[in-house]
């Protein structure tokens, strides 16, 4: 076995260890963070001075730059990686000390690259040769999409103290939003539910009360904002509560909300930009306001069920029957239908336990088209509640393999299951696919609302061939409605979130009362206080609409390219993409022309909206 190969598999089987049994394993955090508290910072140039030395080079070309660049940037990247899984991990409190630690250091590292000239210079350079479409520096495709992911990060960096005020802000608003602050007090008499119940406990709120409204599965009054909402039979009472918790979390996180809107509005004015929205989308596939109003109205239907009332009316709908499907038998079923996209999954080892727990532990390398992408650490345990995907080092051709993690659930239950299960699979296979020669290329895709679409392709894919017309057969009204709620609210979230930072002669949408009525037939006349309710809104901001667009563009393309007969050549299009194809240029050639934003917002409709068919496959 190769020594890289054995090394990695080696590690493997020390971190299947420590997700397996995190009591009995010593805890691989503290190698991380000594590890990266050692990291020196990056000179630019002397490494510039060292490669040319070393392959006896007079002068560096732009190429070569480049590489430099990514070779020593790369340990970082993969540093990074590991910090963000562990951070999942159940760590002591002296653990957790040392992860930030290495967060500030990593932090640091960063911030004296991005201020060097030889940094500036070598995005300078990269940017030229973009613009000018120049082929004098021999320069590929992807090393030009690499230099427009330095010039975003570029874009995106702030000054330390700017940043610490940020992520200050972020925290407060974080902390606030799942403290124990909002005491559940119903003032008005005829809105008491009966003593016997509502004295069980006063349990405070600690999540906001939408993203609950779904949970019908309590059976006494809790004390919470949700239990009431399940419990109180009167409408108006019901409103009453739910409008005046959106007014109390606007209370408690206005001022640190609206410091993050100075902060980023500052960013804004130094790029010239007219607010922040602008600025944040100008580089995004939804390119402007304008764009993302027109997708978020496209998306927008009544369903006639107001946020407060949704608990009960789901409770009182039929819900699916609980199915009870084995993950391994699933798993085996996906390989098999992986293997017409070029894909191969070899088992270097496993422990199955024997016991009705169903423990399995297994490494399984991955290939495509008989090119090794890397490894899966596959953890099926009862005690991981859903399916879930971890990058532990991210697939970069020419310098090293990726790593996976993917822990299941040893049975499917439900439709979230399957859901969860084919997006977690098919997060990893991308991840480990994606063929850039830069780690950002592959990490980062060719745009934020564009990244998740090769996987979430892929995940179509695998719930329609794993498990054909399962909506039909497995669906219930229940389940219907709790989707097409959690939709709408997404859908009304975004506008609120690009509302919000948008100037306000600007404001895409001036009358949210109506846009609220829109989504569920119902009035609420202080809708603004919704932007200090969810959290989302002080970090991913006006592109909270990302996930939702993604979601949409990726079953639109699934539709379009069920019937292609090439289906290696689809995988390698969409998600291997090594000629570092634009977003457009992948598009165009699987699902034809036109491509531009506004038309495929119009293409989703008609496909997706009314069901119809989609082409016949453009590729």
């Amino acid at each position: 076995m190769p020594k890289t190969l054995f090394t990695a598999s080696l590690f493997g089987w020390c971190l299947l260890s420590s997700i397996g049994a995190a009591s009995a394993a010593p805890s691989p955090a503290p190698l991380l963070v000594e590890q990266c508290l050692r990291h020196p910072n990056i000179d630019l140039t002397s490494a510039f001075s060292r490669y040319a030395n070393t392959h006896n080079l007079p002068t560096l070309m732009l190429s070569d730059k480049a590489l430099v660049l990514e070779q020593h940037t790369i340990g970082l990247n993969n540093i990074n990686d590991r910090l963000n899984y562990y951070r999942g991990l159940s760590l002591s409190g002296e653990e957790r000390q040392g992860l930030l630690q290495c967060q500030l250091r990593l932090a640091d590292i960063l911030n004296d690259l991005l201020s060097q000239a030889a940094f500036n210079q070598l995005v300078d350079e990269l940017t030229d040769a973009a613009d000018k479409h120049s082929n004098d520096e021999h320069l590929t495709q992807d090393q030009l999409l690499f230099g427009e992911q330095l010039v975003a990060l570029l874009r995106q960096h702030q000054s330390p103290l700017d940043k610490a005020k940020l992520h200050t802000a972020q925290a407060t608003i974080r902390q606030g939003l799942g403290s124990q602050q909002f005491h559940l007090a119903v003032q008005a008499p005829q809105c008491q539910l009966p003593t016997e119940v509502t004295t069980t406990n006063t349990e405070n709120v600690a999540v906001d009360a939408a993203d609950n409204a779904t949970e019908t599965s309590n059976t006494t009054f809790s004390g919470t904002i949700v239990g009431y909402l399940l419990k109180q039979p009167d409408r108006h009472c019901r409103q009453i509560l739910w409008q005046a918790y959106q007014g109390r979390a606007r209370e408690h996180n206005q001022l640190a909300l609206h410091r993050i809107a100075e902060l980023r509005q500052q960013m804004a004015n130094d790029a010239n930009f007219i607010d922040f929205a602008s600025y944040s989308l100008a580089e995004q596939q939804l390119n402007s306001p304008a764009l993302v109003k027109q997708f978020l109205d496209s998306q927008t239907e009544s369903i006639g069920v107001a946020p407060w009332d949704v608990g009960r009316k789901l409770s009182q709908l039929s819900s699916a029957k609980q199915i009870s499907l084995h993950t391994g038998e699933v798993l085996d079923n996906a390989f098999a239908i992986l293997g017409e996209y070029g894909l191969s999954f070899e088992v270097i080892d496993g422990h199955i336990a024997s016991t009705a727990a169903q423990r399995q532990q297994q490494i399984i390398r991955v290939y495509h088209q008989h090119r090794l992408l890397g490894e899966v650490y596959l953890d099926v345990n009862s005690r991981h509640a859903s399916a879930s995907q971890h990058t532990l080092r991210q697939s970069v051709i020419g310098q090293q393999f990726g790593q996976q993690a993917l822990e299941l659930n040893p049975t499917l239950n439900s439709d979230k299951d399957i859901e969860r299960f084919c997006n977690a699979l098919a997060q990893a296979v991308v991840a480990l696919a994606r063929g850039s020669h830069f780690y950002l290329n592959n990490a980062l895709g060719p745009s934020l609302d564009s990244n998740q679409l090769p996987s979430l392709w892929l995940a179509n894919v695998l719930h329609e061939t794993l498990f054909p017309k399962y909506d039909i057969q497995h669906i219930a009204p229940r389940e219907i409605l709790a989707k097409a709620y959690t939709k709408q609210l997404n859908v009304f979230r975004a506008k609120v979130a690009l509302n919000f930072y948008q100037s306000l002669k600007q404001q895409s949408y001036p009358d949210l009362q109506a846009e609220f009525s829109k989504s569920f037939g119902a009035n609420w006349e202080q809708p603004i206080d919704y932007a200090y309710s969810f959290n989302a809104i002080a970090n991913e901001g006006p592109r909270y609409y990302q996930s939702l667009w993604q979601t949409q563009l990726a079953k639109f393309v699934y539709l379009s390219t069920q019937d292609c007969q090439d289906k290696l050549g689809l995988f390698n299009l969409l998600v291997v993409n090594e000629a570092a194809l634009t977003l457009s240029e992948q598009l165009r050639a699987t699902i034809g022309d036109p491509v531009d934003a506004a038309s495929l917002i119009q293409r989703i409709i008609v496909v997706l909206g009314s069901h119809a068919n989609a082409s016949h496959c453009a590729f």
